[in-house]
């Protein structure tokens, strides 16, 4: 498939997106206890729109915006489909909670955007469930997407998946069974407080960086290369690795999980904690988020200062990773992003 025929496809995909999402957009309380809640069901946001969201904005003639990696536009300039502004308002939302839970679940890490304590088994929880909740609700609305009867719709799923569709649904359909195991566990220590049940893995940067996400991944090799979750077998269980990145005013927090009796996740996060140089050690970190997260957002004063070949690259490489068709790609030591560098971090 050449670019403009992947730009076109895209696009297309894109306006399909939009209207499966209007014609009802899931909206649930991901919250366990159904019995408190109350309603609306909340367009929430899994990123602080007061904190980490707002200190990674740029302004540009009174116009505040932020980049998203799935919200893209055709660059006219340079021909390849670029990141696309957007305002903060509308960054990193989902109806997963009811108007109580919202208020109420996260007040701890919420009422002060800059209160976020790595040291606090709480604080990192709460970060942590509420970034599996914006996957595991995605990951419905991708569901719904893919068995959608939108006439429109299916033509074109037909159409780009042709004989593999059922596949493809199959896929998704097998993911959000496995999404419901840590569901589950996550759910048991919300309501029994038991938050030392989660391995956490937490490190700070003394300086903002230009990058924050919120997600759950099923990492597809160790930093070695070695395979981690590629086996096709409904009997093997997929190892959760969950990732939250939160720039604040002076320092940028990075909160990393997993069950400690996953013993591949665990091994996956102390491979991490094992890297000695400080450079592979952000290049590592910085290849994780771009290679197994989709909700991530960067600052367009990281972004707009590199080159239009770089930005070409960049947006190439969230191309090839979100294909269903690509195989997962490996870290190795050129790898050319680097989110964490001192030289990358950006000011008020």
């Amino acid at each position: 498939m050449d670019q403009e025929e992947f730009i076109e496809r895209q696009k297309e995909l894109n306006r399909l997106t939009s209207l499966v999402s209007k014609g009802g957009t899931i909206k649930d309380c991901s919250h366990p206890v159904k019995a408190e809640c109350c309603l609306p069901i909340k367009n929430a946001h899994s990123l602080q729109r007061q904190g980490s969201l707002k200190l990674l904005e740029k302004t540009v003639k009174g116009n505040s915006f932020i980049y998203c990696h799935t919200e893209r536009q055709i660059n006219k300039k340079y021909n390849f489909l670029d990141l696309k502004p957007i305002g903060r308002k509308d960054a990193s939302t989902f109806y997963g909670f009811c108007d109580f839970h919202d208020t109420n679940l996260f007040k701890e890490i919420e009422n002060d955007p800059e209160a976020t304590d790595i040291d606090n088994n709480l604080h990192c929880f709460l970060h942590t469930y509420r970034s599996f909740s914006h996957s595991y609700h995605r990951k419905y609305e991708e569901y719904k997407l893919f068995t959608s009867s939108e006439p429109e719709v299916l033509n074109y799923l037909n159409k780009y998946y042709g004989k593999d569709i059922d596949k493809v649904r199959q896929g998704i359909k097998l993911a959000l069974q496995d999404l419901e195991v840590p569901k589950k566990r996550l759910d048991e220590i919300l309501i029994n407080k038991t938050y030392e049940d989660l391995e956490f893995y937490c490190y700070e940067f003394p300086y903002r960086c230009p990058v924050s996400c919120a997600g759950v991944s099923t990492p597809g090799h160790f930093k070695n290369g070695t395979p981690f979750n590629l086996s096709d077998s409904e009997n093997v269980s997929y190892s959760d690795i969950f990732t939250t990145v939160l720039p604040f005013s002076e320092r940028t927090v990075i909160i990393l999980a997993t069950f400690p009796d996953d013993l591949l996740g665990i091994k996956y996060l102390d491979e991490l904690d094992h890297i000695s140089n400080t450079l592979e050690f952000q290049k590592y970190l910085s290849f994780h988020i771009i290679n197994n997260l989709e909700n991530v957002y960067i600052s367009p004063k990281f972004y707009d200062r590199k080159s239009y070949k770089w930005r070409q690259s960049y947006c190439k490489l969230i191309d090839i990773i979100a294909n269903k068709y690509t195989p997962y790609i490996r870290y190795n030591k050129a790898f050319q992003i680097n989110y964490f560098a001192s030289t990358e971090k950006i000011e008020s």
